[in-house]
Formats: C-alpha cells, structure tokens, sequence
C-alpha cells in the first residue's frame, strides 16, 4: 500500500466514524437512550457484531442480576462494559 493509498483509507475511515458521531449526538438530542449500535455505527461488520454481542451481553446478565446474585457475574459484567467502552 503506498502512503497515498494509506492517507486515503485513513480519511475515509475517519469520515465513517464522523458519520457514526454526527448519527449518535442527533440521537441523544432527540433523548433517545436505547443501544443505537445498529442504526448508529457503520464501520466494519466484525466490529459491529462484536459490539453488538456485547451490548447484549451485558444486558442479560443486568436483567438476570437479580436473580443471580454473584459477584463473579457482577465483576464480568463490569469487565465487559469496560471493553466496550474502549472499542466505542
């Protein structure tokens, strides 16, 4: 790949995650609040479905932390927003 090529990609890829931002402040102005990670982030599908795995993930164990009541499910389901956050 040559430096232009490269350039290239980097700002394309900086003009998706502009776009995901400009969809999300929009959403948040509207007081919207759900998991918008279908309808608000357009970059790689590996990563979109991992995020969305994620996400998902972390609401199930937040639904079920009632009737479980472990500090391991807690301390993973921390863990899991930790890294999500991250790759946010």
């Amino acid at each position: 790949m040559t430096a232009y090529e490269l350039l290239t990609k980097n700002l394309e890829d900086i003009h998706v995650i502009l776009k995901d931002h400009g969809c999300l402040l929009n959403y948040l102005k509207g007081g919207g609040d759900a998991p918008v990670l279908r309808r608000c982030v357009s970059s790689c599908p590996h990563k979109r479905k991992l995020k969305e795995t994620l996400l998902e993930t972390i609401q199930v164990l937040e639904e079920s932390k009632r009737a479980f009541k472990s500090r391991q499910l807690e301390e993973l389901r921390k863990k899991l927003i930790g890294v999500l956050a991250e790759t946010a």
